[in-house]
């Protein structure tokens, strides 16, 4: 009797193993405790790494058909689009501030079971992992920053610096700094654009754009945007986190490219994590898609160390 129910057992386990795998491994929606479903992917092997992805309002397929499948090798990859963006919903009272996004990455650790995950970031992502890590440090084991920033108004001049040297422009509806930030950049976009050098922000090359944001827009269904158009008035996202990032003590991987005017080729000298190791390329925004192989070594080696020091 005790064989057969042992043997029942172990039979419920590894259904209910299937059940729960198959729907984390092709993507399923996680309902967050306003009633907001949001768009997951959980797959690899490994200590569990969330990818909190930049835009803002962007997606994480992204990183996912990148360097992501590379990763899961050896980390266990939980992708998600955060709320108003990509294949989530939008926040059907508005709430796009900070603590929401903090409570959103906390509900969805809960609901999948972790007592702690490393974090994975890029671009615009480094002020939620930043913030979410300060709040909730005993969740977090380790952050790899990809070409983060910590400052938004500093990377913001970033993309007009640039935009005006590249371009030599003079007017002062682009130099003067009286005017406001958002609509000086939206002019020196314009130009960039005009000029058709708007990538080189970003990328080497005009097709690495291209082959950039053919894979961010391939979800396979209508694009949302909502948290892309309106976080902007949210004036918390405008602090300045370097000096915050010195409180965070897990080990970080800052990893930075020495031609990325997207957030400032040298605002990672900025940063303040006491336990950071830093990892500099020849390149742009996106390592993963630019330069797949050392991008992937990097952050291999890093949690090779990571498990070592345990």
């Amino acid at each position: 009797m005790k064989k057969i129910i042992g043997a029942c057992i172990v039979a419920l386990v590894a259904f209910a193993s299937q059940v729960l795998a198959r729907p984390y491994s092709e993507g399923f929606y996680f309902t967050t405790s306003d009633s907001i479903k949001l768009y997951v992917r959980v797959a690899g092997q490994g200590k569990p790494c969330v990818f909190v992805h930049g835009g803002p309002g962007s997606t994480s397929n992204y990183f996912e058909k990148s360097a992501g499948s590379q990763v899961e090798q050896f980390m266990q990859m939980i992708y998600f689009d955060q709320r108003g963006s990509g294949r989530s919903e939008s926040a059907r009272n508005g709430d796009y501030s900070l603590a929401r996004l903090e409570k959103d990455l906390e509900e969805l650790r809960r609901y999948l079971g972790y007592s702690k995950w490393s974090l994975m970031g890029h671009s615009f992502a480094g002020i939620l992992m930043t913030s979410y890590t300060l709040h909730y440090p005993q969740r977090v084991s380790s952050s790899i920053y990809i070409n983060c920033t910590l400052n938004l108004p500093y990377s913001i001049n970033s993309h007009i610096s640039f935009g005006i040297q590249e371009l030599g422009l003079t007017d002062t509806m682009y130099t003067d700094t009286s005017i406001n930030r958002m609509e000086r950049l939206g002019k020196v976009h314009g130009k960039l654009r005009e000029k058709g050098v708007w990538y080189k922000l970003m990328f080497a090359t005009p097709e690495a754009k291209v082959h950039s944001d053919s894979i961010t827009l391939d979800i396979g269904r209508p694009f949302n945007f909502d948290y892309g158009n309106k976080v902007w008035d949210y004036a918390e996202y405008d602090q300045d986190f370097t000096s915050l990032s010195a409180k965070i003590k897990v080990p970080v991987l800052v990893i930075a490219g020495l031609k990325d005017y997207a957030v400032g080729p040298e605002h990672y000298t900025s940063f303040r994590f006491p336990n950071a190791t830093t990892a500099l390329y020849e390149g742009g925004h996106c390592p993963f898609q630019e330069s797949g192989a050392w991008f992937v070594g990097t952050v291999r080696l890093f949690q090779q160390q990571q498990r070592r020091l345990l």
